[in-house]
């Protein structure tokens, strides 16, 4: 955001508290300070390590507990257990922030990398007998690149299970929201850890205002850090678009943005 706001000053586009009205046409250049943060910066690898550091230490204490089910976990992939910056960089030199035909494309590729401590911690829980699923909102026609992909970097699956639960997958699982997955995971395990990125990943957030966000945060308190775990994203996430919600143009969201920022 930083890099595009420095190219709208020197096009001659004001920032709050004068309205934009230029063309504010995002290249891709919004991803760019995100982005690279994520793709190279230590201070994220120390983030993740910790976090799946963190991971492992709480396992270890949930199996000491008893159960009368056997164990999982539920972690999403993308930018919690699976590392997509490659295809960020491509979409910014490209000039572009999404698209969906090239999303398609880089999962079939299955080219994505492991998370710093994602790989050693998903090992480990299945050396431990904890089951991980994987819930994620690749579609179901993406399946088989994202299973790849997987098996690729060395994910652990379980042969007797399909762990990879994905949306659309089951009819009831069309929708973006996650809860009837994971509640197909908790009605037959002890779901001792949730992993994700995303507020969605832990609860349904779906079209929620910035300050009913807070709220959910603020209200499942005992669980961040506990049996709640989560990563940085900034490149993308639901908290964007509660942010840009009721936008028409690209300036508007531009701008919705930036009032956000105290």
């Amino acid at each position: 955001m930083k890099k595009l706001a420095i190219l709208l000053l020197l096009s001659g586009c004001a920032t709050a508290p004068a309205p934009i009205t230029q063309d504010c046409t995002d290249n891709g250049f919004s991803l760019v300070n995100a982005s690279a943060w994520f793709a190279t910066a230590a201070e994220y690898d120390a983030n993740a390590i910790q976090t799946y550091n963190t991971a492992r230490r709480l396992l270890d204490a949930a199996l000491a507990m008893p159960g009368d089910r056997p164990a999982a976990i539920i972690t999403d992939l993308d930018e919690t257990a699976i590392d997509n910056a490659a295809f960020e960089g491509r979409m910014i030199r490209q000039g572009r922030t999404y698209d969906q035909k090239a999303w398609e494309a880089w999962v079939n590729e299955s080219a994505a990398v492991a998370i710093p401590g994602a790989a050693e911690f998903l090992n480990y829980a299945r050396s431990r007998g904890v089951t991980p699923f994987y819930v994620t909102n690749r579609l179901a026609a993406e399946e088989p690149g994202t299973l790849r992909n997987l098996q690729r970097i060395g994910f652990p699956f379980d042969p007797a299970e399909d762990t990879l639960l994905v949306r659309g997958e089951r009819p009831e699982w069309q929708p973006s929201d996650k809860g009837p997955r994971r509640d197909y995971v908790a009605s037959r395990y002890r779901v001792l850890l949730t992993l994700g990125d995303d507020l969605n990943d832990f609860v349904n957030a779906h079209d929620k205002t910035r300050e009913e966000r807070d709220a959910l945060v603020r209200s499942n308190t005992d669980k961040w850090g506990s049996t709640w775990l989560i990563l940085p994203n900034p490149m993308y996430g639901s908290w964007e678009r509660a942010l840009t919600r009721g936008s028409t143009t690209p300036c508007e969201e531009l701008q919705k943005k930036i009032d956000a920022i105290p």
